[in-house]
């Protein structure tokens, strides 16, 4: 396997001493002799056996094809999780932005206080819903002023208290299954396409196509994603 590029260039200062367990000996993942092997964190107690470039490679390209923002030691034995200061060092700063962004999406969606805006309109917005229980069961969003449902996180269901609402769904499965679309779906972020899209499995990493992201990528690109509809847009669920 040929050796991945060095640090980035503006990560060069990211020196040895910032790594444990260092010592000489072959790269298990590019198998390079005579390499600087290195452990990230300094919780993992086994003998450091990946070099600093295939280590770098391997978390960027788990951010780029994934959209993780997490990362484990790939010892199967060890599997112990890195904090962002261990490995921050080893990335360029559209990358670390990048990792800010979902880490910060996560730990806001945590807070059940948090909504997105759900609006038709697109709007995606967020805001953290403090006076909740003394609502009448909607808020507005401070971005595009679309009234919205708190507990179901859809736009407000004008002349339905949450309770008749969920009567009227548990009644009606076309309102069930187009509640769900809205709560559960997200917008192409391509302006002239906008189809909602729902993500069942599988990592971030999504293209706009009604056979989905897997089936898509698998076609080699002769997917036509489904007619007028889907447009072929990739994207990550998660920075959306």
């Amino acid at each position: 396997m040929s050796k991945p590029s060095a640090i980035p260039e503006n990560n060069k200062s990211a020196k040895s001493s910032r790594f444990y367990k260092e010592r000489q000996g072959e790269c298990s993942i590019c198998s390079e002799p005579n390499s600087n092997l290195v452990n990230i964190s300094k919780n993992c107690t086994h003998l450091a056996n990946s070099c600093i470039p295939c280590l770098t490679q391997s978390i960027t390209t788990d951010i780029e094809s994934k959209g993780s923002y997490t990362f484990r030691c790939a010892m199967p034995a060890c599997n112990v999780k890195f904090e962002p200061e261990e490995y921050y060092h080893l990335l360029d700063k559209r990358l670390t932005d990048i990792t800010d962004n979902l880490l910060l999406h996560r730990t806001l969606e945590a807070d059940e206080e948090f909504r997105w805006c759900k609006s038709s309109k697109g709007c995606g917005a967020g805001q953290l819903v403090s006076n909740h229980k003394d609502l009448l069961g909607y808020y507005t969003c401070h971005a595009c002023h679309q009234m919205l449902c708190f507990r179901h996180s859809i736009e407000w269901h004008t002349g339905y208290s949450c309770d008749e609402f969920d009567k009227e769904r548990a009644q009606n499965d076309d309102l069930a299954s187009d509640v769900t679309v809205l709560a559960y779906s997200k917008k192409c972020p391509n302006e002239a396409c906008g189809t909602p899209i729902m993500k069942l499995e599988g990592c971030d990493v999504m293209t706009c196509c009604r056979f989905g992201s897997h089936a898509c990528i698998e076609s080699k690109g002769d997917c036509d994603h489904g007619g007028r509809n889907y447009c072929g847009q990739r994207f990550c669920w998660s920075c959306l």
